[in-house]
C-alpha cells in the first residue's frame, strides 16, 4: 500500500510539472510578439524597428533575384528572374558589367523600397498618438541606407514633435542597424563577374579555399543563344544566398 501511494504522489507531481512547463510556453508564445513590437508611445523604437523590418523584406527579395527588385535583364532559373551582372549578347566575346556600382545599387535598391513603408509607419504612429490626444506636427523625410561588412545601417531624418499636457517630446533622427551577409556577398559576386569579364571564366574552387566564408555553386542554364551561368554564393554563417547571372563567351549551338 505504502509503494502504491507513493506511486500516486510522484505521478500527481509528475503531472503538475508537465502542467507547469505547458503553461509555461504557451504564455511565453503569447507574450513574445507583443515584446517585439515596440509601443506607439516610444516612437523612436516604433520606426526603427518598422525600417528594420521594411530593410530585412527587401533583401529577401533582391538576394534570389540578382541583388533587384525588379530585374529587367534577367535569365530566368528556377522560376526566379535573376539579373544579369555581367552580360553580353553576341557569342565569343567576354561579358560587359552591367552594374559597376553593385553595392551602391544594393542600398539605393534597399532605400527606394523602404521610403513608402517607413512613411506609412510614421503617419500611423501619428493618427495612434492623435487618437490620445497628442499634438503631432511632422516634416519631410529623408532615409539613406549603408552597407557594411556583416551589417545594414538605416538612417531617417525626419522632424517629428508630439506635446500632450505641456509636455513636448523631438525627434530628428532615426537611426538602426542590423546583421545581414548582402555586403560580402555583393563583394564576392563583383569578383566572380570581374573575372567573367577579363577571363570568361571564374575558378569558384579555388576562390572557396582561399575564401572559406562562402560556398560557390554555378549552373549552366540554356544552350547556344540562351547559354548562361548561373552563380549561387552561400555565406556559410547565416546560409543566405545571393544568385547572380552571367553571360559571357557564349558559344552557338553546334559548335
Amino acid at each position: 500500500m505504502k509503494n502504491k501511494a507513493q506511486i500516486t504522489i510522484f505521478i500527481i507531481i509528475a503531472v503538475i510539472i508537465v502542467a507547469g512547463i505547458a503553461i509555461f510556453f504557451i504564455i511565453i508564445s503569447k507574450t513574445k510578439p507583443e515584446m517585439q513590437r515596440p509601443s506607439m508611445d516610444n516612437p523612436q523604437a516604433y520606426i526603427e524597428k518598422c525600417a528594420r523590418d521594411a530593410a530585412s523584406e527587401a533583401i529577401d527579395i533582391m538576394l534570389p533575384q540578382g541583388g533587384y527588385l525588379n530585374p529587367v535583364n534577367y535569365k530566368l532559373y528556377n522560376d526566379t528572374k535573376v539579373a544579369y551582372l555581367c552580360y553580353i549578347k553576341a557569342n565569343y566575346q567576354p561579358c560587359i558589367m552591367q552594374t559597376p556600382l553593385f553595392i551602391e545599387h544594393f542600398e539605393n535598391e534597399i532605400t527606394n523600397y523602404i521610403t513608402g513603408k517607413i512613411d506609412l509607419c510614421f503617419n500611423q504612429l501619428k493618427t495612434e498618438l492623435e487618437a490620445k490626444s497628442h499634438n503631432v506636427k511632422m516634416e519631410g523625410m529623408n532615409v539613406s541606407t549603408i552597407l557594411g561588412t556583416g551589417n545594414v545601417q538605416i538612417k531617417i531624418n525626419r522632424i517629428f514633435n508630439t506635446e500632450k499636457n505641456q509636455e513636448t517630446r523631438r525627434f530628428d533622427s532615426f537611426k538602426t542597424a542590423f546583421n545581414s551577409p548582402l555586403y560580402n556577398l555583393g563583394i564576392v559576386a563583383m569578383d566572380i563577374a570581374n573575372e567573367e569579364a577579363k577571363y570568361c571564366n571564374f575558378e569558384y574552387l579555388g576562390y572557396m579555399i582561399m575564401h572559406k566564408d562562402f560556398s560557390i555553386d554555378k549552373k549552366p542554364v540554356g544552350s547556344g543563344e540562351n547559354s548562361s551561368k548561373i552563380y549561387i554564393i552561400n555565406d556559410r554563417y547565416t546560409n543566405k544566398k545571393l544568385n547572380i547571372a552571367i553571360r559571357s563567351c557564349a558559344i552557338p549551338a553546334g559548335f
